[in-house]
């Protein structure tokens, strides 16, 4: 008998960093992330919940942890709008940051969904 790693080859998203952690599918202002969702899980970490996007192009899925403005219009934050569920197709597009009121630089997207 052998022993195998198990893992899972996937690739996490970091937005609009200069300087991401080597590996990592950086998405700079403006660029548009396709794909259909595979796994949204709560996040143990503070980022509220962690999304795994199967998108063309590129051969691991992509792993991308909730910001707020994310979150809320995924349907996982403190807004109205209907959940999005595994299997949807999601289009998210970075818009780069905005000062809040309090402020501190927030994450900002545009999202729209084609429910599975």
């Amino acid at each position: 008998m052998s022993w195998e790693q198990q893992e899972e080859n996937v690739k996490f998203v970091a937005f609009g960093k200069k300087n991401a952690k080597e590996g990592s599918f950086v998405v700079k202002k403006g660029e548009t992330l396709e794909g259909v969702i595979e796994k949204i899980k709560e996040s143990t970490r503070g980022y509220g919940y962690i999304y795994q996007l199967r998108t063309k192009g590129v051969e691991e899925a992509l792993i991308i942890c909730g910001k707020t403005d994310l979150n809320n219009k995924l349907g996982y934050g403190n807004s109205a709008v209907k959940a999005i569920g595994e299997g949807d197709q999601v289009r998210i597009t970075f818009n780069g940051m905005q000062k809040t009121k309090n402020n501190r630089e927030m994450y900002t997207f545009a999202v729209s969904v084609n429910r599975a």
